[in-house]
C-alpha cells in the first residue's frame, strides 16, 4: 500500500465511527528510523509501528497498537551495480532489539529484522510526488540477498522538519537523517 508522507498525513479529516479494537492482532505496520552517517557507518534506531484494522482508512492514532524500537548499525559496504540511481551510500545492516510494547509473540518475530542492506541513492519519479519537502529529499533504498532492491521511502536531513536547512546536499556524514516509508506493510 502506498504511503503518504508526514505532511500529507495532516490533511486526513477525521471520521466518527466505532472504536478501534486494540486487542486485535495488527493488521499494518510501517517502519521509520533516523540514522546519522559517518565515515565508518552508520548508527541510529528503526521503529516498526503496527496499527489494527481501520487505520488504511484514517491515519488515526487511535488506531495504534504498538510497535518495536530497534538499535540499527551499518557497515559501509559498495553500491549495487542497479537499482539505485546515483547511489550516495550503501550499507549492510544490523538491527539488535531495544524495546518494545507488543505482545511477545509479535515483538520477537524474526520477520520485523530488517532487511539485509539499505542505500540512499536519488529519489525515484514513483515517489516524487509524495516527497514530504520540495527539496532535500533523497530515495531510501532496502535490499535483500536475493538481489531484491525496492525504492522504500524518502530520506531527508530531519533539520528540515524545524524549517531548518541541512549543513549541505546529498548524503552527509555527521547529519541526523529521517527515513521515512512511503509504503506500509499489509499484515
Amino acid at each position: 500500500m502506498r504511503f503518504a508522507a508526514p505532511a500529507t498525513l495532516l490533511l486526513f479529516a477525521v471520521a466518527c465511527g466505532p472504536d478501534p479494537d486494540l486487542e486485535a492482532a495488527p493488521a499494518w505496520a510501517l517502519n521509520w528510523a533516523e540514522v546519522t552517517p559517518s565515515e565508518s557507518g552508520l548508527a541510529g534506531f528503526q521503529v516498526w509501528q503496527f496499527y489494527v484494522e481501520g487505520w488504511e482508512e484514517k491515519h488515526e492514532d487511535d488506531f495504534f497498537k504498538c510497535d518495536i524500537n530497534q538499535q540499527l548499525e551499518g557497515s559501509i559496504t559498495s553500491c549495487p551495480q542497479a537499482g539505485i540511481p546515483n547511489c550516495y551510500a550503501a550499507y549492510e545492516l544490523t538491527l539488535s532489539a531495544w524495546e518494545s510494547d507488543c505482545p511477545e509473540g509479535l515483538a520477537a518475530d524474526s520477520g520485523f529484522d530488517g532487511p539485509p542492506w539499505m542505500a540512499i541513492g536519488a529519489l525515484p519519479l514513483e515517489l516524487e510526488e509524495d516527497a514530504p519537502y520540495d527539496d532535500g529529499v533523497l530515495g531510501w533504498y532496502i535490499g535483500y540477498d536475493d538481489g531484491t532492491v525496492l525504492a522504500h521511502g524518502y530520506a531527508y536531513a530531519k533539520v528540515i522538519e524545524d524549517g531548518g536547512q541541512p549543513a549541505g546536499v546529498g548524503w552527509l556524514n555527521d547529519e541526523l537523517y529521517v527515513l521515512w516509508p512511503a509504503y506500509v506493510w499489509e499484515l
